[in-house]
Parts: C-alpha cells; sequence; structure tokens
C-alpha cells in the first residue's frame, strides 16, 4: 500500500444547516469506491440506516466492508485505534463524547491516523462544540452557519483572522440560503 496523506476535516454548523447531508455524500463517494466508513455517534437517530459493528468483537472493526456505525461508550477510542485502518472515520456529533477523558486516546489516534490510512471528519455545532485537539491537526474545516463564539478557539486556529471573516460571510450568506458553507483549508 502507498502511504498518502491523510485529512481531519472538521464540519461545523447548526442543526438544520447541512451538515449530515454533506458528510453522507462523503460516506456514499467512499463507498462507491469501495472504500470502508465508520461511523462514531452518540446516539441512533441519524445514521440509523447505516449495520451497527459491534466494539466488543473488535475483528468485525477490522474486517467489515463498506459503512459501519458505532454508538459511542467510554473505552471505544483505543479499540478503534487498535483495529480500524484504511478508512474514513467520522466522529459525529462529537462533542457529546470526546471530552478530556477521551484526550490521550484521541491524541494517539490523530498521531498514527497517517500510518493507519484513516482519515478522520469530526462535527459539531460550532467552534466550541469540536475539542480543541482537533483544530490543531485539521487539513479544512467545512464551516455551515454558526454563531458559537469562535474566540474560544482562537489559540488553535491556524488563521484567526481569516476563520472569523469567513464566519461572518457565511452567516450573512446563510440568511439568504440556508445551505451555504465554504471549505477553509488549514494549511
Amino acid at each position: 500500500m502507498t502511504e498518502r496523506a491523510t485529512k481531519l476535516i472538521i464540519v461545523l454548523g447548526y442543526n438544520g444547516t447541512g451538515k449530515t447531508t454533506f458528510v453522507k455524500k462523503i460516506v456514499m463517494n467512499e463507498l462507491k469506491h469501495k472504500r470502508r466508513a465508520l461511523i462514531v455517534t452518540p446516539d441512533d437517530i441519524e445514521w440509523n440506516t447505516i449495520e451497527m459493528v459491534n466494539p466488543r468483537f473488535p475483528e468485525r472493526i477490522r474486517n467489515y466492508v463498506l459503512a459501519r456505525r458505532l454508538i459511542y461508550e467510554d473505552g471505544i477510542l483505543p479499540i478503534i485505534a487498535n483495529n480500524y485502518r484504511n478508512g474514513l472515520l467520522i466522529f459525529d456529533d462529537c462533542r457529546a463524547y470526546l471530552t478530556a477523558q477521551t484526550d490521550s486516546d484521541l491524541h494517539n489516534l490523530l498521531i498514527r491516523r497517517r500510518q493507519k490510512m484513516i482519515d478522520i471528519i469530526a462535527v459539531g455545532h460550532g467552534f466550541t462544540e469540536v475539542p480543541p485537539k482537533l483544530f490543531t491537526f485539521a487539513s479544512e474545516i467545512v464551516l455551515f452557519r454558526t454563531i458559537d463564539n469562535i474566540d474560544r478557539r482562537k489559540n488553535v486556529l491556524k488563521d484567526f483572522a481569516a476563520m472569523q471573516a469567513a464566519q461572518a460571510r457565511i452567516n450573512q450568506k446563510a440568511e439568504k440560503n440556508p445551505h451555504y458553507f465554504e471549505v477553509i483549508p488549514q494549511v
């Protein structure tokens, strides 16, 4: 297998702006190309058409094809890190479960994602709904309408002034088109 650059994409926006639709299109593209996707979610609502994988059977995480979902529970990050390879990993509504207690496990997963060939998408309602550590590793931010306080992420955003301007611009355009978004590179 050829090593490639992996991506960490952060998708931000309030309910109803189009975040899940956007991420589902990415998942469908992965499936179309016979690649894997694992969706970690705090509940069973938005991804209920995707088959579950049981984390108590790590070999199933290693071996399934196409897409599966996991309902987050404590201790799941090391299981994912030790068993998931070559695919897209989605943390949907990530602030519901990625907390200070998961910081070490999350850090290790972020550091080793390239060797494991894992692309990551973290989804949240706003800047403060995504753990700060993820911003330092982000390759791009997909920003929908959010009036969340961007100032609380000033120290981790790569170009705070550009992101602040993007948030204002996107919020203004979202008044006419509630699904408007922009992709902001973080390199």
